[in-house]
């Protein structure tokens, strides 16, 4: 089995997921599954390629060689048990986001509690992130339409799933972030102080959101364009949550991209507008109420990110930020 480069000098953060699929025991399940259930033959060799990873998981390209070719899946290894993970991906999968479906998910293949592996299908086609930065402007639009679509697809049909989330109860964890910022000086000391009192001020009350299953980290790069098929990857973050958030999560998103690709947080206003209006087209309502409340967190939690989790830190992007989390609301 082959490990491939790890972008960023990583390797030490993904050695240990790696080692799991190097395992005697994955080897073994990874050789029935490619005879016994996807009918590829037994492996004649395997390559790694981290993809993402995180502290408690890392998502990797895994490409089987065997009699009938090179074929490959996405495999997720988890620091920690998450068999309900793979459950709500078939549950959403059954769902109507299938295969076949015109807005739909990666296929749940296989999980191995044995070794916390999750497998899925490898979806095929460009991200839209890529398409939105280096798209001409008829496939931008395409693009977010597209993301739009989606989205209020699942908004409407894909099962509650889980507990709801009480957005109030996190605002423990949004006044550490806070303090990060306002401990960077001015203005930010002043700027953050201020977004967050009017976050306080704006929070949804008890009682007025309309609650539905929410992606979690619904951004571009996690859309992707499969020919007529609009599939959405990576959902770890699953939950029952204001559709506001998905919402802004994504346009937020977009125009970090054009900040750090293009050089303008507005650069990408455009294709921003066309997902809200198919969002809300193929909805079955307005913008959400509370979309402006999660715009402006988001720029709260990327203004924090840019001091305290970017080597070397960008005040200038931090301080845009705060800036539009101040005009949201």
């Amino acid at each position: 089995m082959m490990l491939g480069p790890v972008r960023g000098g990583k390797r030490a953060t993904v050695s240990p997921f790696a080692a799991v699929l190097d395992q005697g025991e994955f080897r073994s399940e990874l050789g029935r599954l490619c005879v016994s259930e996807w009918h590829w033959g037994a492996p004649q060799a395997v390559r790694i390629q981290p993809l993402k990873w995180h502290r408690e998981r890392c998502t990797c390209e895994i490409t089987v060689k065997t009699e009938t070719g090179c074929h490959g899946v996405i495999g997720k290894v988890y620091e920690v048990d998450q068999v309900g993970v793979f459950r709500t991906r078939e549950t959403v999968w059954q769902a109507g986001f299938g295969p076949e479906a015109e807005f739909s998910i990666p296929q749940p293949l296989a999980y191995l509690p044995s070794v916390r592996v999750l497998l899925e299908e490898k979806v095929q086609g460009p991200s839209a992130k890529e398409t939105l930065l280096s798209g001409i402007p008829h496939e931008r639009r395409a693009a977010a339409e597209r993301c739009g679509q989606w989205l209020a697809r699942f908004h409407i049909a894909a099962p509650r799933l889980g507990n709801a989330v009480d957005i109030r109860r996190e605002f423990s964890r949004f006044r550490q972030w806070t303090d990060q910022v306002t401990s960077f000086g001015q203005p930010f000391s002043d700027k953050g102080a201020r977004l967050f009192r009017e976050l306080e001020a704006a929070a949804p009350a008890p009682g007025t959101v309309e609650y539905c299953a929410g992606h979690g980290s619904y951004i571009p790069e996690h859309v992707f364009l499969s020919g007529p098929r609009t599939t959405v990857i990576d959902l770890d973050e699953y939950d029952v949550a204001d559709p506001g958030r998905d919402v802004a999560w994504f346009v937020v998103s977009l125009q970090r991209l054009a900040l750090v690709h293009l050089g303008s947080f507005h650069a990408l206003d455009g294709p921003a507008q066309h997902f809200l209006e198919s969002y809300l087209s193929a909805g079955n309502g307005g913008v959400p109420p509370h979309y402006p409340f999660y715009r402006a967190l988001e720029c709260l939690h990327r203004a924090r990110r840019d001091l305290y989790k970017r080597v070397p830190p960008v005040p200038e992007w931090a301080e845009i930020m705060l800036d539009e989390g101040l005009r949201a609301l």
